[in-house]
């Protein structure tokens, strides 16, 4: 099972006693161009019951749907997951489950970057996405495959994808969830997730 089915899966068991999954969820452009460093994509703000939160996708969907629409849906296609994972996000924020909700603003990244270097030293890397600035600042860390690495850095886009199935359900100590977009998968699967300045409101 993809880790995005199993966090449906897991928020729907959360949801199903609280007559909330037939509220209405809205997907749209975001139109404050934050961008957390680690991210690509086309920014989407995600608003449930009043609490949003963002999703950086490489296919957006911009569509007023609800929750159930995730339920036992296979979710088969990368918009769909974007989607899911947008969802889940803005849920475990409105559940209060979730505080990171969006990208931190530019003046952090500096300190994220320093942060995330006294995290990962001395470690082999291997990344489950695009992630160019780590890419460029951990060349020398970074190995051919996941088995070899110390940490797997997943960013939202590989999340998304996972063509090749290197996430596991239930992700280890050794994953590191990375960026405000995989908040909410990350939460639910009670999975290492990294955003040191991300916001619970804009």
């Amino acid at each position: 099972m993809h880790i995005i089915n199993k966090a449906v899966t897991l928020i729907e068991s959360m949801v199903e006693d609280c007559g909330i999954s037939d509220n209405p969820v809205i997907l749209e452009q975001e139109s404050e161009v934050v961008r957390c460093a680690h991210e690509r994509g086309a920014l989407l703000r995600v608003t449930f019951g009043g609490r949003s939160a963002g999703i950086a996708t490489d296919d957006p969907v911009r569509i007023t749907t609800k929750p159930s629409f995730m339920f036992g849906a296979s979710l088969g296609k990368p918009a769909l997951r974007s989607a899911a994972a947008g969802i889940l996000n803005a849920l475990t924020g409105f559940l209060c489950t979730s505080r990171k909700l969006h990208a931190c603003l530019p003046e952090s990244h500096i300190s994220c970057m320093k942060e995330l270097e006294s995290l990962l030293a001395g470690k082999k890397i291997w990344c489950c996405g695009t992630m160019d600035n780590v890419r460029d600042r951990f060349s020398s860390q970074l190995v051919a495959s996941p088995e070899e690495a110390d940490v797997i850095l997943v960013s939202a886009d590989g999340m998304i994808s996972d063509e090749h199935g290197f996430i596991p359900e239930e992700p280890g100590e050794k994953y590191l969830f990375v960026g405000p977009s995989t908040a909410g998968v990350a939460v639910l699967t009670h999975s290492c997730h990294y955003c040191p300045y991300g916001r619970t409101n804009i």
